[in-house]
Formats: structure tokens, sequence, C-alpha cells
């Protein structure tokens, strides 16, 4: 009830009904400040079959109304309540003859400042017009108010359903809780190893829960910058840390927690050097110490067996293939016993501690609440500050409203697509989208809100692949030519570029066979500029280099390398050669490079002198032997450098991991000349890395991926201040030993994509199956997809008749074990529950192996891959824990048939998939689910397969009697929220199925003796 303006006494009246929900509400939430506020509901479209909304929940829940907030200003507001008066208690029985006038209280709010308003200007497409237009167009409510006035008023007048002791209790607002919170970190949030080291220790706590609403934007800030600060660092002023092998007395927690956290994994590259001079090195004038690269090895390892690894680190040493380096060799042993007895020599172990990439993470967070304009391309757009503004005040959580008010006539302008995009252009790249999506993506794309697009879909729905549709079509729309694409990693920023590049190459060629002029797309996979710059030289010289393999862990590829389109540029028979139809750009530099050295030469680019050497050089014209003779590495370096420069210039598309995006020619090309942005496998990327990437004033963004599958993995995310090693090499502060080293965990479970669709952006989701045979996602589609039952069907090319290798494995379980089939035309999963293979782990990791386990799949795959003639590479084992992953390893390597099979943990293979797909559970009833319960973990294993999929574990992993969700909350090995929902329900529809295979574990193959010698030093349960 609202008093009219100008009239006195006079009440304008708004009720609650199906299209609006009022409703007075009280938050307290953990680390925010609580508030009493009234929430304004109305319900959107409930057709979601273009457009899907999800709420701020971080499961991923549906949402189905928009809610506007109006937060009472905490201290600067009066509330009171009293009953209902006679002739109100008759007007309302009256009104309502089911009601007693005792059940309501009439509620007056005062405000002595203006509240705080959420969620308004959020994107919301309305039930109906009418409330449609009550939102967008701020038509009278009811035809009564206005949105924009009603969100203004200071004084409420509230008919609430509440008795007076109800609404004494609800207007209880002496609580803590509603004073301000702050995290204690103070306002600066720059990058400062001095200030971490003082702030970090006064302030150990429990962990925060993570948040998608901030009170403000240092609390955002705040979050999103102490996510990635990595604890403590034995160096402050260094990007390296220095540690011994076996040290002598304390070993401090700290240090122990870098060096595992550097040398993660088999095999993370590390570095030893020995107490060994080189005189007159190679590479430098100055005596250095022999170096070589190593491996870290665990228990797990085969070189491990019987070695005892109590406070000590293992490494592999490799010795280097050429170089001085070579010829040192080392003191060694036979084997250990032999070498328990020899003499300790000193070494240092150098491991990289990745802390440049977390101060350009904080950097890029720190940007949003700076003035200036970034990216730099985005200058010329006359709403660029009000689009910035928005942005940040989105961020947050709180929506428009200060935005608003400060600009009422500001609105954050709609993006389309196809705006500009000849009808030609249009057609051809539809045409690439599956029939089933097209009409649908077409108005999706129409109209972005906030120029923004949000892609999900689960596994096997093409989500990579309409991002390259998009990615060519962004190119080929005049106002947009340019855009940057990135990933969360190395192999996806591969894929998608890859993708893109065959869509783009089609694409150009139904149009350029149509008689459109259009011109072949530059599509560069940038990696690390010295690389780029080393492997240029080594193509131009003859010297082979070597792109990724076993023996080299680089990430490099040749191909659309930046590398590879300079060698075009200069016309280097190393790479293919350039026409006239390729990138109208790169076609011109190549002619200018090559007007250079014309025996005829025209008028040439005055600046391009400097590169006449190389042009010399890859044509030819010069041997390898005179340039490098001739020219000092700084010469050659510096020319490189300049032309990589001119080079991506050229480019339609440049694809980089988000911390290759921060270093030059990318980051140039990134801020001064990308017109848009394309994230795929959007949902394991950081937010942070999301900013480095997008800037703090938007630009037309589409983020591709799958929020149900991993998020993103942060190296702190196991860590306890307590290492548990010996007692002399705990913390000195033993009330912290079970505080985690990093509060903010929590925060890297909302990733750049689920961010913005708990902010309110709207979802475009993929509703059709293409990759598995009919039948093997129904259990993943009632276990975690199933807000997309409504619509989803499998394509026409999924029918088992076109999976033969599925259909002859369903024959053969079938024979051999009686199982019984789901419809004729469907295939289904195979559970083996493993009986009497207890799950293990080593005193020095908490991660978990089952060699019983591990036998019973390999006595199980390997005949029936003999029998079937199945090939290795149709082929792949996952597993939750990289303990196992190595026990898998070591058993298959034993077995001719088995041996080229992979093993890999189920983090290293999303993405990826195989025709039959092998799932090692590990965990038991006895040890409970564990982490292995976590749904996205479970929605990455359960959904790899194309043909067959195996599941290897113990069907009474789950005791509803004795499950408590605390139990899990915290796994020693996994940061996520470790619902167990998802792996109950996936056990329930299996034993629904009655497609169980008992197998007994072999005692032999793994004695319990063995492990009772661990007991004593194990310091995980």
């Amino acid at each position: 009830m609202l008093e009219k303006p100008n009239s006195p006494g006079a009440l304008m009246i708004l009720t609650s009904t199906n299209s609006l929900s009022l409703l007075l509400v009280k938050q307290g939430l953990e680390n925010a400040e609580a508030y009493v506020g009234l929430c304004l509901s109305v319900p959107r479209d409930a057709n979601t079959k273009v457009r899907a909304w999800y709420s701020s929940s971080l499961r991923m829940v549906p949402s189905r109304t928009l809610e506007i907030i109006c937060k009472f200003p905490n201290q600067n507001f009066t509330i009171s309540h009293r009953p209902l008066s006679d002739a109100e208690s008759k007007n309302l029985e009256y009104a309502f003859p089911s009601r007693k006038a005792t059940e309501f209280c009439i509620v007056s709010v005062n405000l002595s400042c203006d509240p705080t308003v959420t969620g308004f200007g959020i994107p919301f497409h309305g039930e109906n017009q009418t409330i449609d237009g009550w939102i967008n167009e701020d038509a009278p409510i009811q035809g009564t108010i206005k949105l924009t006035q009603l969100l203004q008023q200071r004084s409420f007048m509230l008919l609430v359903q509440a008795t007076e002791e109800q609404a004494e209790d609800f207007f209880d607002i002496t609580a803590s809780s509603f004073k301000p919170f702050h995290y204690g970190y103070g306002n600066n949030h720059a990058w400062d190893m001095n200030r971490y080291n003082h702030q970090i220790p006064r302030n150990r706590g429990k962990g925060f829960s993570p948040r998608v609403h901030y009170d403000d934007f240092n609390q955002r800030d705040t979050a999103l910058t102490q996510m990635h600060k990595v604890g403590d660092e034995p160096a402050t002023t260094t990007e390296r840390f220095v540690c011994l092998l076996e040290p002598e007395g304390i070993f401090d927690p700290k240090h122990w927690r870098a060096t595992r956290r550097a040398l993660k994994g088999d095999f993370a590259p590390a570095r030893v050097e020995f107490n060994e001079l080189i005189e007159d090195p190679d590479d430098s004038r100055e005596p250095r110490n022999v170096t070589w690269t190593v491996v870290q090895l665990t228990y797990a390892s085969d070189l491990m067996r019987q070695v005892d690894l109590t406070n000590r680190i293992a490494l592999g040493l490799r010795r280097p293939a050429s170089g001085k380096d070579r010829k040192y060799t080392p003191e060694a042993s036979k084997d250990y016993e032999s070498a328990l007895d020899t003499k300790r020599i000193p070494l240092k172990l150098i491991c990289e501690s990745g802390i440049a990439n977390e101060r350009k993470r904080i950097d890029a967070v720190n940007r949003l609440s700076r003035l200036g304009t970034w990216p730099t391309v985005m200058a010329n757009d006359t709403l660029s500050k009000g689009k910035r503004a928005a942005l940040n005040d989105i961020l947050i959580g709180q929506g428009l409203w200060r935005v608003w008010k400060d600009t009422s006539s500001f609105r954050f302008p709609h993006f389309d697509v196809f705006d500009g995009v000849t009808a030609e252009v249009r057609d051809a790249c539809l045409t690439h989208v599956f029939e089933d999506d097209r009409e649908r993506a077409q108005e999706y794309f129409s109209k972005l809100h906030f120029g923004i697009g949000l892609v999900s879909a689960a596994p096997g729905m093409g989500k990579s692949h309409l991002a390259s549709i998009l990615i060519t079509l962004l190119c080929l729309n005049p106002s947009i030519r340019k855009l940057y694409v990135s990933a969360a990693s190395n192999v996806a920023t591969d894929n998608i570029l890859l993708r893109s590049s065959n869509i783009a190459e089609s694409t150009v060629s139904t149009l350029a066979g149509a008689g459109y002029p259009v011109k072949r797309l530059m599509l560069v996979r940038g990696y690390n500029g010295k690389m780029e710059r080393e492997n240029c030289l080594k193509a131009l010289v003859g010297t082979p280099f070597e792109e990724i393999g076993i023996w080299n862990s680089s990430p490099w590829r040749f191909e659309h390398s930046l590398c590879w389109w300079t060698l075009r540029a200069l016309g280097s028979k190393a790479a293919p050669p350039l026409t006239s139809h390729d990138c109208a750009e790169l076609w011109s530099l190549h002619q200018h490079l090559g007007a250079l050295v014309s025996p005829n030469p025209k008028v040439f680019h005055r600046d391009f002198t400097d590169f006449i050497p190389l042009v010399r050089v890859a044509r030819g014209l010069m041997t390898p032997e005179e340039y490098l003779e001739r020219y000092t590495k700084s010469v050659q370096n510096r020319s490189l450098t300049d032309l990589m420069e001119h080079v991506i210039s050229c480019a339609n598309v440049v694809a980089t991991t988000p911390a290759a995006s921060s270093y030059d020619p990318y980051l140039t090309f990134n801020s001064k000349m990308a017109k848009a942005v394309v994230f795929d496998e959007a949902g394991t990327l950081f937010r942070a890395d999301g900013l480095l990437v997008f800037g703090n004033t938007p630009r037309p963004m589409i983020a591709v991926g799958d929020p149900k599958q991993l998020a993103p993995v942060l190296a702190t995310a196991i860590e306890r201040l307590d290492v548990r090693r010996a007692d002399r090499h705990r913390d000195r502060h033993r009330d912290h030993h079970d505080l985690p080293t990093n509060r903010f965990v929590g925060e890297a479970e909302i990733s750049w994509l689920s961010w913005f669709m708990h902010l309110g952006i709207p979802v475009f989701h993929l509703h059709t199956q293409h990759r598995m045979a009919k039948g093997l996602f129904d259990i993943m589609l009632e276990a975690s997809y199933d807000d997309i039952k409504p619509y989803f069907k499998y394509s026409p090319i999924c029918r088992p008749i076109d999976f033969p290798l599925g259909i002859k494995v369903e024959q053969y379980v079938k024979i051999k074990h009686h199982l019984p089939s789901g419809s004729p035309d469907s295939l289904l999963p195979v559970f083996f529950n493993t009986l009497n293979c207890p799950c293990r782990n080593y005193p020095d990791n908490p991660s978990r192996l089952n060699p019983r386990q591990a036998d019973c799949i390999e006595k199980y795959l390997e005949p029936m891959m003999k029998e079937l003639s199945i090939q290795p590479a149709d082929v792949a084992v996952l597993t939750p824990y990289r303990a196992n992953m190595r026990t898998l390893q070591k058993r298959f390597r034993k077995d001719q048939v088995l041996k080229e099979v992979v093993c890999t943990t189920i983090d290293s293979f999303q993405g990826r998939e195989a025709q039959i797909i092998v799932v090692a559970l590990c965990v038991t009833e006895e040890t409970g689910p564990s982490f292995a319960a976590d749904p996205r973990r479970l929605n990455v294993a359960l959904t790899r397969h194309k043909s067959a999929l195996f599941i290897f574990g113990d069907i009474n992993t789950i005791r509803k009697s004795s499950y408590n969700h605390e139990d899990v909350s915290k796994s020693k090995e996994g940061k996520t929220l470790l619902d167990p929902n998802t792996m109950d329900r996936v056990f329930q529809m299996i034993r629904a199925s009655r497609r169980i295979v008992n197998l007994e574990g072999d005692p032999d193959v793994d004695p319990d003796r063995y492990w009772k010698r661990f007991r004593k030093f194990s310091k995980f349960p």
C-alpha cells in the first residue's frame, strides 16, 4: 500500500497474484551483510526452447522468475507492525472469507536513505506482454505505479500474512549479522607479496562460501584476487623458489606445499642443479652449474616399489640430449639397497611457481574498477563509459539500478550477430548448424542481451561445433572482422581453432564457388612468443623442430601457429605457399616482403627494410650459414618479433590460452583490433581468466561450455596448513592444523560461464545428442541433465545400427553374462561390481588406488578385445584418482593387448572421447564415495563414450542409512561440492536395468600384509 502523490491519505494498492509476488524477506548469509527487504517476483517466459534462465544457486537450478530485491539500508530504517483495526478486519474477512484477521498484520517501513536494489535491469522475457511491459518498458504495475517509482519509495505499508509473534521475531535485526561484512583484506588488491605475507596469516580461518552476489565491488575484488594468491611462498620477490631435496632440520610446511604444488603430476617440468660447474659453457660466458630436467616420482611409480619416501621427494633425472650438461654423470647406485649407504650430494631443485600468471589474473580483476577503457578498441564506442560502469555493477551481482539512477536514459544495447551480414553469408554459415538447432539459434543470436551469448549443452550435443560456426560468422560480419578466441587449456584451444578452421574453409569455399567475393580467413593459434620465434628461426635455417609428444611437454604445434603464418608470409618452402585467394591483408604483406628482394623492385614499404635478411634466407637467396654468421641472435630475434607483429595484425582470429593473451603480440591484437571474443570450454575457465581476455568494457562475447562438468582447478584446492608429516614439520600454529591455506577456494566453483548464467544472462541450450548410440546417454540425462528433458532427443545418426562396435560389445556381454537389454533400438551401460577389492592409499599422498579392481579390469578387457578384434585406440580407461591411474598404467604395460590403451584421470580426459569408455571408480562401501561422488566429475566420466560404457566399482558405495552430507563436504583430494545424489541416481538406474556383473578380486594380486607397514606413517585416513 503506497500513498498517492499529491493525495494525502489516499492509497495505491499492489496485490500479490500469479503475475506478481510481493514478499518481505530477511537474509543472513555467512559471509555477507544480512538484510531485510522487499522482494518483487514476476514469472519469466515458460518456453525455454530458445532462452533458458538460471538462479544464483551453485547447483545450476533453472529460474522461473525474476526477483528484484529492494534492500532496506541497515541502521537507516524503522519498521513497525500492528494488528488490523476492526474496519480493516471486516474488509479483509469479506474479501477472503477463508482467512481470519488475526492471521494478518500491518507493517510500516520508513527509510532515511535510499535502499539498495538488486536484480533491476537484468535481461527478462516475461510470461506475457503485460508482465514484460512492467519490467522492460516501465509500464505501471497493475495500472498503479511504475517499477522505477516503486524502487525509489522510502515509505511502505504492507498487509502481511503473519501473527504478531511471528512479525516480532521476523523483525528482530539486532544480531551481529546485520552489521556490514568485510573479508578483512583491505581495499588494495594489487599484487604485493609483502602485504600478502602479513595479511594472509592474520586472516586465517575456515573457507568462505562462494558467492555470485556481492555487497560491493571491494568484496568481489577481494574474493577474485585472493582466490589466486597461491599461499605462503618461500621467496617474496622472485617468480621461482628453490628447495633442497633432502633438507636437514626443519623443512617448513609452506615449502612442502609450494614444492608439491609445482611438481603436481608426473610430467610437471622442473630442473635440478648439481654442485658441478661447467667451464666455458655453450650458452654463457660465465661458468654455471650442470642442469638436468626432472620429473616427480611417487609411491605408485614403477621404480618406487619398496622405497621409503618419508620426508623425501623422489625425482626421475633425464640426461640432456646435447650440450656440455650431457657429459656430466652423477654418482649412482644400481639399486635402492646399495644407495642407502651412498654419500649424499647437494643439489638444488628448481620449480616454476606460476606466479606470473596469477599476477596477471589479479591485475585483470583490478582493471574492473579502473576508469580507463580496456580493450582500447572500444574507446571509440560512444557508449563505452556507460558500458564499463554497467559491466562493473553486473559483475558485482547488483544489476543496473545504480547505473540507471545515474543516467536514467542509458540502455545497454542488444547485439545482433546477423546485423550487416549478407543473406548469402548468413545462409552459408547457418547451413552448418544442425537442423534441429538452426531456427532457434537464429532467434537467440539475433538478440544478445548486453552483447553476451551463452551456449550450454551436455557432451555430444555440438557446443564447439556451434562455436566454430559463430566464429566464422563474426569474421564475415563487416562490423567485427577480427576477434579473439580463448579456452582454458592448450588442448581445448587447439580443438576450437582446428574446428573453426575447418568450418571457415568449408564456408568460404561454398561462397567462393557461388561467385561471392570472399577470401580465406586467417586463423592463428598463438603460443609462447619465444617458442614461436625459436621454431621459426629453426625452420628458416633448416633445423628440425619438435612438436608436442611424449618426450616434449611443450604444447606447440606447427600448423596454424604464428610461426607457420610468418613462414607463409615470408614465402618459405617450409610452409604452404600463399595465393591471392588467402587473407587479403596477409597477401598484401607477402607482396610487400617479396618486393624487398625482387630483381625488378617496385615501391615497397620503407619500414620493411629490416626484414630483407629474413626474406632472403626464407626464399633461398641466402644460405642459413651466411644468415647465422652475419646476424647476431639479438638482431634475429628483434626482426622476427617485429615481423610477427605485422603478421598477427593481419589475422581474423587469434586463439590462445588466457595466460598467453596477456603477452605481445597477442595482447596488442586483443586490445587494439579484436572487436569480439569467443570462449570455448568456458565452464572450466576461471573468472579472472575470462576478465584477462574480455577486459573491463564489454564488446560482443560468446561463451560456450558445460557448467555441469569440471569447474576450474586451483593449485591450492586441497591444501591444509598442516601437511601431516612428522611432528617436527608441523606448522607452529597447531590450532590451524585443519584450516585451508586458501580461504577462497570455493570461489573457483563459479566458472566464467556459470558466473554469467547465475547473474541472469539467458542461455541457449542444445538438446540433441549426436555422439553416443541411442540409450547410452539416458543415465546422465536422468541423473544430471533433467532440465533439458522436455526437448531432448537423439539424432538420427545415433541409431545403434550405425555403431557396429557397440553392437558387437553388447552381444558379447549379453551372451557371456545373460544380461537383459533395453529396447531393441538402444544400447545400455554395464556395471561390473568388483567384490573384495579394497581401496588403498600411500602414506605420502591422499590419492587412492585399487590394485585388485585394476586386475579385474585387465582380466576382463584383454580377452574381450582379443575376441572382438578391438583396437586399443578405441578404448580409454578413466579413474578419479591419479594413483589409481598409475596402477592401471603399470598393469596394462605388461599386457601386449592393453599396453597401448589410454589410462588417465577423468579430469585429464574432459573434452575427449572414445568408442568404449571404462570407468574405474576405485572407491568402495568401506571408503564411501569420497570425491568420486562429485557430480561434475561423474558427468565427465560417464559421457565420454560413443559405443559402450563399462563402470567398475562397488554398487554399495553409497550407504544411505549412514550417509551424511557433511562427511564429504571437504575431501582430501577434491575441492568441489560433493553431492552424492548424482551418483546415487546413477546407481539406482543401474540396479533398475539389472545390467550388473559380479567380479571377485584376487587377494594374491594385492596382499593386505603389504599395506600394514604403511599404517603408522600414513597422514591420510
